[in-house]
């Protein structure tokens, strides 16, 4: 029994290790490195809505690795943004051209704060922002999911970065 023991906390060990040399590789080999008016604008939503900019930097960089062209599946721009799901909020917000950054990202943090007013910690809003449909089943599992995850890590990892120039 102590044998079967000592090879499962081996395993997982390394398994432990090698996630991370993975990840780590994987990060390196793709520098993230926020462009100007992104920073501008994160800035300026973040403080209108009282949220970490480089959250927003973080979701912008995840959903389209910061291309205001991109587009999938009906979603547009850097925050992938469906006009399907967001034109109320569009027309509230006078918004017109979801290929425009500064559009784009006000959508995107006006959703994001909207759903944050529900009083929950940032990873169940980013689940919803994601469009995730087992929010339950990992919350009762004690999980988030990945795109959570790697949202979080980023955006911890631009404000330590950031930490300096502040």
């Amino acid at each position: 029994m102590k044998r079967i023991f000592k090879y499962y906390i081996t395993a997982t060990a390394l398994t432990v290790v090698t996630s991370l040399l993975i990840a780590m590789t994987v990060h390196a080999a793709e520098p993230v490195i926020v462009p100007d008016d992104v920073k501008e604008i994160s800035e300026e939503l973040g403080a209108q809505y009282d949220i970490c900019p480089e959250t927003i930097q973080s979701i912008g960089w995840w959903e389209s690795r910061f291309d205001p062209k991109a587009e999938n599946g009906g979603c547009i721009g850097i925050m992938q943004i469906n006009p399907r799901w967001h034109q109320d909020r569009m027309d509230k917000l006078g918004v017109t051209d979801l290929l425009d950054t500064r559009q784009n990202m006000t959508v995107a943090v006006d959703y994001l704060s909207d759903l944050l007013k529900e009083g929950e910690d940032m990873e169940i809003p980013l689940m919803r922002y994601h469009g995730e449909s087992r929010i339950g089943e990992r919350l009762d599992a004690g999980e988030m999911s990945e795109y959570v995850e790697s949202v979080l890590t980023l955006s911890a990892e631009l404000e330590h970065m950031n930490e300096g120039g502040r």
